[in-house]
């Protein structure tokens, strides 16, 4: 039977809105997916991987009512800065305060050093010099000492030129701290590496003209065999990385029990590793150990050198079904010494980075004696990443929190200025 033209009219109308919306809802649900990819992509920049970090300091955007800058303003100046923008001037204002005349405020520093990301401390440094034309940290330098000193000194460094800091101390130091290069070059993404290479011949020898390959002469020069095999690999920045495509097309849409898309997102994790070069290399890796006689160093060092972390960790899992072992317990049995130590720090920060972080921090202080060097870099460098995560970890593994252990384990204005960078959960 014929449909009259009016009829048709009025369903081609009805139809319209709906595919209207439906085309619309897509835009919508493209859109969420690039947010939430971006997102990813960001955090992965940062941390190398695609799971939530959180630092437990951040830039103050807004003076809060309870700021101490807030105070000193509303008191000597009748001025109200509650709920005004961050204003480094008034900042530099306070500490200048704080470290004039007779005696230092210790309490005023560390205030403002632990409520204040890097970035804005950088700013403050620009500023304190331009306002009362003296150096921000050689007043520090003069007005403070001890452990203290080194720790507040630490957060006014970049974090590229903490690191290649902290590089040039485990070198040039008494002995080699094969410890303290092993966390920073093992656990640094690309972008960071590259960062703190730029930086590394103005730090270790700003007197040498040519300092592009200045960090790979110091390692050969103080370490050796496997080991520092290692270490160089390390420090070229160049591993494999999951790249925003791949990334794309492993984050998928959620669906309800009814088969519908629910416009919200998630990472299918099995799409981000290629399953059959994990296997491939798994089966590299045994017969480099565990199936011999000796071991193949080289292979050891090209795997966990070059592979991308989420490919390492399926490697590490396609490892497990070949050898019914863990990869920590080939490396335990095959491997010595620090190169060892350096292929269970990346294996180890594949696999749950803020945990690694966390036995640092522990061991730092378990015992008899505490390593202040240990904490002061772990706490500066995380506080803005992932000392969230850090925390649960520790908090998980000592069953007392960081904020309390540090309490129990170092004193005066250093065991503040430490509380007050990683907070109280």
């Amino acid at each position: 039977i014929p449909v009259p033209a009016s009829d048709a009219k009025q369903a081609k109308e009805k139809e319209e809105p709906a595919e209207n919306k439906k085309q619309l809802d897509e835009e919508v649900k493209k859109k969420m997916k690039s947010m939430f990819v971006n997102e990813l992509m960001r955090r992965y920049v940062i941390t190398a991987t695609l799971e939530m970090a959180q630092g437990t300091v951040g830039p103050l955007v807004k003076y809060p009512a309870d700021d101490m800058v807030v105070a000193f303003y509303k008191k000597e100046r009748d001025t109200e800065l509650a709920g005004q923008d961050w204003d480094p001037e008034a900042d530099c204002e306070y500490l200048r305060v704080a470290m004039k005349g007779a005696g230092t405020t210790e309490s005023i520093i560390t205030h403002i050093v632990a409520t204040r990301c890097n970035m804005q401390r950088q700013r403050l440094k620009t500023m304190f010099k331009t306002m009362y034309g003296r150096d921000l940290v050689e007043d520090i330098k003069s007005e403070l000492s001890g452990d203290y000193k080194d720790a507040i000194l630490a957060c006014f460094v970049s974090p590229a030129h903490f690191d290649a800091k902290c590089v040039k101390k485990a070198i040039y130091g008494l002995g080699t701290d094969e410890l303290a290069l092993i966390e920073i070059l093992m656990t640094r993404t690309n972008e960071q590496i590259k960062e703190m290479r730029a930086v590394y011949g103005d730090v270790a020898r700003p007197d040498q003209k040519t300092r592009a390959t200045l960090i790979e002469d110091d390692i050969k020069g103080d370490t050796s065999g496997y080991f520092k095999k290692l270490l160089i690999s390390a420090s070229q920045g160049n591993r494999y990385e999951l790249d925003k495509t791949k990334l794309e097309q492993a984050v998928e849409e959620i669906v309800n029990a009814n088969g519908e898309g629910t416009g919200m997102f998630q990472v299918n994790y099995t799409k981000l590793a290629d399953e059959k070069k994990a296997k491939r290399d798994a089966q590299r890796l045994f017969e480099a150990g565990e199936d011999r006689w000796g071991t193949d160093e080289e292979t050891f060092n090209l795997i966990f050198a070059t592979r991308d972390f989420y490919q390492l960790r399926e490697i590490y899992k396609q490892y497990v079904k070949i050898a019914q072992a863990d990869i920590r317990h080939a490396v335990d049995s095959e491997t010595s010494g620090s190169y060892r130590k350096g292929l269970k720090a990346v294996a180890q920060s594949v696999m749950n980075r803020p945990k690694y972080f966390a036995e640092r921090l522990m061991k730092a202080m378990k015992g008899i004696g505490t390593d202040e060097e240990t904490l002061i870099r772990i706490i500066a460098s995380r506080s803005e990443i992932d000392m969230v995560q850090i925390k649960a970890e520790f908090l998980e593994m000592t069953h007392k929190t960081l904020y309390r252990y540090i309490k129990e384990d170092t004193s005066f204005n250093f065991k503040k200025i430490l509380q007050a960078l990683v907070g109280r959960d």
